[in-house]
């Protein structure tokens, strides 16, 4: 009876303490010393314009230093590279087969399991801002969101409208990637302290239209960038729809070079219908466009008029255009991100937040001739993925080890401790923050892409589906509808322009990785893909170039 009586009075006791401020304040205490979370997104951004990354042809002094204090992931693959299932896969730590976001078009399942959702559910006050980008706005996922609206989720790089959690939508004056980080900062500010935060910030640049602050608009005038060794790829070992694919440089027109009327084209014909990039601008936003891209494009009509924009002349003159304006975007999104590194910095705050960066995808910068993504090429396959993590990454870290966006969720859960749900797919990577490659992780990695089509059915882009298997040599590529493979040896093709399927010395290596396919789709339990249907237009046409798209069964418009 009295060792009852103890135990009661030890169990009031406690519970007494709880409730004070004493205990609410050591409870706070414990809460705190979780590491904050600042996940930092771009959309497009190539590795060859980060400084960071070997052979790039730009400096990015914010993103460098996170480089410098962290660690880069040399293998930072995606499972699908495109702008929605990569931010789906991001949040669920799934591949697209299993998370429902096949591709542009699909639906997001807002019901459905998301990291953080479960960081909020374990003390973390969660937020994102920025760009979203998934069919069907966020709901309970985070806290408090403020997205980008308008333009099928892209938002537009001026005066872009947000719309918010408390149902709200505001347009903005300003510069998106500028607007993106003040809101970010006043979030910060006015968080609870108490609690650990997990704060999204996502960025539209460096998307098309590529269209930079006005301080940057001047940046690398009298600069020439190298162009890529694979910038006139014949595509000759590669199959025929390789090459007829409908993202080449060469064929860019308009926004996506920076070309409009100028101010005499538009006093001239007052009625012609403005580019949407201009249209969003205030009169004093366009006059300052104007004045720097005016002279530009004057030039522009005259080397046209001349026929000196024709051949590799043209595709010379649009690669500098379209670079310069993607690095220009840059330029700003490297800035705000230092504004926000800033604010850590002065508040404290860095020594216990985990900052990241990356992109949804990588993107081609005139690679293959290119201004896309989608393709298990490297340079759309393989993204930029920089983690600081004071007092657990060592600065100067660089991680050769293969890892995939499926590997976020994991790993957020786990610095939060979390248990990772069976259902996720993705491994965390503490593991390898070392520099070090475990001997039980991963040895290849699973892409499939299933916006594209068939040879009846022809897809966006008139890309076609396929699917494949890399691993830390070799690669293998399924074109299934059209019933053939590529294959590369990266080790002695890294920029994947001879197809050597059919060499007989490489016969065991292919069987190998057709193998280790079959094993990653039943892993992962990847289904046969989704039958196609073409999509009818309204004119009556069907399986026209450059207008025919399809939809997949599971998306809808």
């Amino acid at each position: 009876m009295k060792m009852t009586l103890k135990l009661r009075l030890t169990d009031a006791l406690l519970i007494a303490l709880l409730l004070s401020p004493l205990g609410a304040v050591h409870a706070a205490e414990t809460n705190a010393t979780k590491p904050n979370i600042l996940f930092i997104l771009s959309d497009d951004h190539a590795l060859r314009t980060i400084g960071a990354y070997p052979d790039s042809i730009i400096k990015t002094p914010s993103i460098d230093r996170l480089a410098h204090e962290g660690a880069i992931f040399n293998n930072w693959f995606v499972g699908n590279s495109i702008c929605c299932p990569c931010r789906a896969t991001l949040l669920t730590g799934k591949h697209s087969c299993a998370n429902g976001v096949l591709g542009n078009s699909s639906t997001w399942n807002t019901k459905q399991w998301s990291y953080p959702r479960e960081l909020g559910k374990a003390g973390y006050q969660t937020a994102l801002i920025g760009k979203w980008h998934i069919k069907g706005n966020p709901t309970d996922e985070f806290q408090h969101w403020e997205i980008l609206n308008g333009l099928g989720g892209q938002g537009s790089y001026y005066n872009p409208t947000f719309v918010s959690s408390d149902g709200s939508s505001q347009k903005v004056e300003g510069y998106e990637t500028d607007i993106i980080t003040d809101k970010a900062v006043d979030w910060l500010k006015h968080r609870d302290t108490a609690k650990p935060f997990l704060l999204c910030a996502q960025f539209k640049s460096p998307h098309t239209p590529r269209t930079p602050p006005a301080r940057h608009m001047k940046d690398y005038e009298d600069v020439t960038f190298p162009e890529p060794p694979t910038l006139f790829d014949d595509y000759s070992t590669r199959q025929p729809f390789v090459a007829d694919v409908w993202m080449k440089l060469s064929g860019m027109t308009g926004d996506g070079i920076g070309v409009a009327p100028t101010t005499e084209e538009f006093a001239a014909h007052p009625q012609q219908r403005m580019p949407e990039f201009l249209a969003v601008m205030n009169s004093a936003q366009r006059a300052a466009w104007h004045e720097v891209y005016d002279p530009r494009n004057r030039e522009y009509q005259e080397l046209k008029a001349a026929g000196k924009l024709n051949g590799k002349d043209g595709v010379h003159y649009i690669y500098q255009r379209f670079i310069k304006d993607y690095v220009r975007t840059i330029a700003g999104l490297d800035e705000d991100i230092g504004r926000i590194l800033a604010y850590l910095d002065e508040t404290g705050l860095s020594s216990n937040t985990i900052v990241i960066y990356s992109s949804d995808q990588g993107f081609f910068t005139g690679e293959h001739g290119w201004a896309e993504k989608r393709w298990m090429y490297e340079e759309s396959f393989k993204a930029p993925l920089i983690m600081r993590w004071p007092g657990t990454i060592k600065p100067g870290t660089r991680i050769d080890a293969l890892t995939q966006n499926i590997d976020l969720a994991p790993t957020l859960l786990t610095v939060a401790g979390i248990p990772v749900p069976k259902e996720v797919q993705g491994l965390p990577l503490q593991p390898v923050l070392g520099g070090n490659i475990p001997a039980d992780w991963r040895k290849d990695v699973l892409y499939t892409y299933y916006d594209g089509g068939t040879p009846a059915a022809r897809g966006e882009y008139n890309m076609p589906r396929h699917m494949g298997v890399r691993d830390d040599r070799y690669k293998l590529i399924s074109f299934y509808d059209y019933k053939v493979w590529e294959f590369y040896d990266l080790q002695k093709d890294l920029r994947e322009l001879n197809n050597v399927y059919d060499k007989p010395e490489y016969a065991k290596e292919v069987a190998r990785l057709k193998e280790r396919l079959n094993a990653l789709k039943e892993q992962y339990q990847v289904p046969a893909p989704p039958q196609l249907v073409p999509k009818i237009r309204k004119n009556g046409g069907q399986n026209q170039k450059a207008k025919e798209r399809i939809i997949t069964s599971n998306d809808s418009e």
